[in-house]
């Protein structure tokens, strides 16, 4: 009987620590306080993340890629920009979050702290000719196609969200064509994979 009980505790252990693990391999951001005309943030877990800082007006201000398994601060002056809306954009293998940032007429720095968007991004696992599609975080629907370069449609589907996932296997056949287009849509985003057999 114990060592069920231990086996039982040990599979809740190990499925717990998966889950956790699964959820902390992305990048996180907290900010640091706001001093004047700085922005201040760390980024935890920041492998493969971009930040971009841009406006409407401008374009892209400023960017950099960061490339750490540890937390990395970076900070940021905005003294010499006009007074507006700004923007901070992460963007990983994974997911974008887009912060809101004002800078007012006497350059005092507002951060939303909160995201004004965030989206998960598709992930693609492939297995020589098979492929995985895998949607976490869904709220409602995606459309999903799959097509060649020819513009020959394959799939096209719009699937629900089944407990906030959707995960859907596609056996593509090499001798159809040499590359095939995955298209997933979701709230007006799309994106596309390319996935080549050759």
């Amino acid at each position: 009987m114990k060592k069920v009980f231990r086996s039982a505790l040990l599979i809740g252990f190990l499925s717990i620590s998966a889950s956790m693990m699964s959820k902390d391999r992305d990048f996180s951001l907290s900010f640091g306080k706001t001093e004047a005309e700085t922005v201040r943030f760390e980024v935890s877990n920041a492998k493969n993340v971009s930040v971009v800082i841009y406006n409407d007006t401008y374009g892209e201000l400023f960017s950099e890629d960061l490339d750490s398994d540890k937390n990395v601060i970076k900070s940021y002056n905005f003294k010499d920009l006009d007074a507006g809306i700004y923007y901070l954009l992460l963007e990983s293998d994974r997911k974008i979050e887009k912060y809101k940032i004002k800078v007012s007429a006497d350059k005092k720095v507002i951060i939303d702290k909160k995201p004004v968007a965030e989206i998960i991004k598709p992930e693609f696992q492939v297995d020589g000719n098979k492929v995985k599609l895998v949607l976490s975080e869904l709220k409602n629907t995606a459309r999903i196609s799959v097509s060649d370069f020819s513009g020959n449609v394959y799939y096209n589907s719009t699937k629900p969200a089944i407990d906030g996932k959707l995960e859907i296997t596609f056996d593509l056949n090499p001798k159809t064509a040499d590359n095939y287009i995955i298209s997933v849509e979701e709230n007006g985003k799309v994106f596309n994979k390319t996935i080549s057999l050759k």
